[in-house]
């Protein structure tokens, strides 16, 4: 038999050598692991029914089959002498789930084979194979509201390639359980075509009846029971998991009791309405059908249901439009693009309902959603064109480039999310502002850019570049274009997946804060500094909490004091940077006033300019007296909180912020705006150390009146507030901001003119 398996080894020495020089590919991972069980699958099955052929027993070409995938295994392995793979013991379980199952698999199919033809038998596997690995997927994904499904083949996609941490769901395990049921059923058919070729035993067959029958009751049961068991997901079983649902006519909210508050619900139900007949106008079509928007209450709950943690997804290939995404990111730019989505759903290509050129896929819906507060796109893009910054992707040769490459799916998800998405976002915008929505419409369904235009792709793209050319970007657009292009792909990144211990420890001291358990909170900080004692996250927060506490706050002054050296140069990261701010904390709360203002400036002056947030946050902490900074930090019940801090901001006024904004996390949109209206003028607020600082206050103050405003439905408040905070910060050149508040002041007004 030996001689015979030299060439799958030689195929599979291959195979392992061929990944080697991809940093995703190239290690022992969930990646690789899907490769090598696809490859293992043909390589296996058809070396198998030659050993078949020649006579060789099931058991022996099975243990044969098995053992060389001991050689990927190997290569594979090899690799961790240049290659970081934090995940290698998780990845060895997932090559042993994905390949030997497939293996099996393989084998007993290339067993029935040979004992039911004697012609064209590694054809007939080749056929049997690649519809095993194909029709599976289209029922998966094309009918069911999934972004995972489960192969006999190829073992499975765990979900989408946005998604950091793995959905390794029980589905898995129970489908991988059925793959090798399969593979008794083939090996007890293979026998019984043996017996009746008068190549088996009658005893023998005898006594495999019984097994057959019950492997086929078993299969059976599996697939009936299949969406209870994780193989599948559908619609009905996340509406019953989910519970709630609300009819808006156009789309019906599905939610989980208890999530949503009633002032979220209305804010929600008032966002959707107004969207929705944005988008309609902009694109000139009308969604055919209601759209059933899900709304998951925490990561792990829609991992469990269709095996994506964060990212939002509108499946339109699927027969009804929907849109997927956690309830916590239900904000207008990010339900505004899946809407839009939906929208595109309607004059997509048949049966996909969507674009063969991905970056107009994309690209749309960057181009319509809502503005986020940060630079516009097409102004993100002119900036890397006044960089020479290396390492932005495809962006290092030109935009007109990166948006040819993004219009290919290979070139699209493989590239860098941040430069896909931007550049096909301000190209497909500047289409849109230059040819309207009726040939926009048109180029999407066709691919056809000459088509719809008039003019082939290249030409639109380098007359864009050359549009993007005469614009002047601003320091926020150049400082979140370097930042965001900067960031790499997931086939670029060190240690895909791999959530390390300090992140994962340091999450559930979070999720302890939040229940208001203090003792486990701190417990969780100190074991995520054991694990890492560099991460920031974790610092910050052990620090904080043991500030709002009332804990001894020496030691974590002594740690934060080593790990961030002021004004060394050093600190570059805006996690580092933020530390700088918890350390001026821990100064302020030990009364070290000079240490603590040396602290707070040095932060304020390393963040970014488009970190207004961040800014005015550790300007108003900075401003606080110890007790009132203790009582900002201190964990608990955040209803109790919010009542603390609006009793001691009658003294305090600064404290106003802060409790509005813990009125906000608790749903209570009306809290909020009632508690941000007590907040003073930056004016009123004390000395600003430049006017830099109090315009970032006030502008912030202005814009929160705003977003309470608009949350708690007072949309005659909000177009106030709005037309003021877009007026201040347009006169600080800040477009980003300034395009958020003239979005919410055109929906406030677009409500009042429906009232009337």
């Amino acid at each position: 038999m030996l001689p015979r398996l030299r060439v799958p080894a030689l195929l599979y020495a291959a195979l392992g050598l061929a990944l080697w020089p991809s940093p995703l590919f190239g290690l022992l991972h969930v990646e690789a692991a899907t490769v090598v069980a696809t490859a293992s699958f043909f390589i296996g099955g058809l070396s198998a029914t030659g050993l078949f052929r020649s006579g060789d027993s099931l058991r022996r070409v099975l243990i044969a089959q098995l053992g060389l995938l001991l050689i990927p295994w190997a290569l594979l392995t090899a690799t961790l002498v240049w290659r970081a793979n934090c995940g290698y013991v998780l990845g060895c379980a997932l090559f042993i789930l994905y390949t030997i199952p497939s293996v099996v698999l393989a084998v007993s199919l290339a067993y029935a084979l040979t004992g039911a033809t004697k012609r064209w038998r590694r054809v007939w596997f080749v056929i049997a194979g690649s519809l095993i690995a194909t029709i599976p997927v289209a029922f998966d994904l094309l009918l069911h509201p999934q972004l995972y499904t489960y192969n006999h083949v190829f073992g499975g996609i765990l979900g989408p390639i946005y998604d950091e941490e793995l959905a390794v769901r029980p589905g898995l395990f129970v489908f991988r359980g059925l793959t090798i049921l399969w593979a008794i059923w083939l090996m007890m058919l293979g026998l019984w075509l043996r017996r009746k070729d008068g190549r088996g035993h009658d005893g023998a067959q005898r006594r495999n009846v019984g097994t057959w029958a019950f492997v086929t009751v078993v299969i059976a049961l599996i697939y009936a029971f299949s969406v209870p068991l994780g193989i599948n997901t559908s619609a009905g079983h996340i509406e019953r998991a989910l519970g709630i649902e609300l009819d808006l006519g156009s789309a019906v909210i599905h939610y989980q009791a208890g999530s949503l508050t009633e002032s979220e619900l209305s804010w929600i139900s008032d966002e959707h309405i107004y969207r929705y007949e944005q988008l309609r106008e902009q694109l000139g079509v009308n969604v055919a059908e209601s759209i059933h928007v899900y709304l998951y209450p925490d990561g792990d709950t829609r991992a469990a249901l269709i095996g994506s943690r964060t990212t939002s997804v509108t499946p339109v290939w699927l027969p009804s439009p929907q849109i997927h995404m956690l309830a916590e990111e239900f904000t207008p730019d990010h339900y505004g693009h899946e809407l839009a989505h939906v929208f595109a759903r309607e004059f997509g290509m048949p049966v996909l309902h969507a674009s063969l050129a991905v970056g107009l896929v994309e690209g749309l819906a960057v181009a319509v959603e809502p503005p986020d507060g940060l630079p516009e796109p097409r102004y993100q893009v002119a900036a890397s064109l006044e960089s020479n910054q290396a390492g932005l992707g495809h962006l290092n040769a030109d935009p007109a480039e990166a948006v040819a490459h993004a219009m290919n799916p290979l070139g699209f998800w493989t590239g860098r999310g941040a430069v896909s998405y931007t550049t096909s976002g301000a190209f497909a915008g500047y289409l849109l502002d230059r040819f309207g929505a009726e040939k926009m419409r048109l180029a999407y369904r066709t691919a056809d850019f000459r088509e719809a235009f008039g003019h082939p792709l290249d030409e639109l793209a380098s007359a864009w570049e050359a549009e993007l050319r005469t614009l002047q970007p601003d320091s926020e657009a150049v400082a979140i274009a370097m930042w965001r292009f900067a960031q790499p792909s997931l086939f670029e990144r060190y240690c895909p997946h791999h959530l390390p211990r300090v992140v994962r420890l340091t999450r559930r001291a979070v999720e302890a804060e939040e229940r208001g358990d203090v003792a486990e909170a701190l417990r969780f900080y100190e074991g995520a500094i054991e694990a890492d004692s560099t991460f920031a996250p974790a610092l910050a927060g052990w620090a904080r909490h043991l500030i709002g506490s009332g804990g001894n706050v020496l030691e974590p002054t002594t740690v934060l004091e080593t790990r961030v050296l002021l004004r060394s140069g050093e600190i570059a990261e805006e996690t580092d940077i933020l530390l700088v701010g918890v350390l001026g904390d821990l100064y302020k709360s030990q009364l070290d006033s000079a240490n603590a203002a040396a602290a707070y400036a040095e932060a304020f002056r390393r963040l970014p300019p488009y970190a207004r947030d961040a800014k005015t946050v550790l300007l108003l902490r900075r401003g606080l007296s110890p007790d009132g900074l203790r009582a900002v930090l201190a964990p608990g019940d955040e209803l109790e909180r919010a009542e603390k801090l609006e009793a001691l901001a009658e003294d305090e006024p600064a404290l106003w912020f802060f409790a509005a904004a813990y009125r906000n996390r608790l749903g209570d949109a009306r809290g909020a705006l009632r508690a941000i209206r007590q907040l003073p003028t930056a004016n009123n607020l004390g000395a600003w150390e430049s006017d830099n600082q109090r315009q970032i206050v006030e502008q912030a103050r202005l814009a929160l009146l705003a977003l309470y405003a608009d949350s708690a439905g007072d949309y005659a408040s909000a177009l106030d507030y709005a037309g003021a905070a877009a007026i201040s910060y347009r006169e600080a050149n800040a477009s980003g901001p300034a395009l958020l508040m003239e979005d919410l002041k055109a929906k406030a007004s677009w409500f009042l003119d429906r009232e009337e």
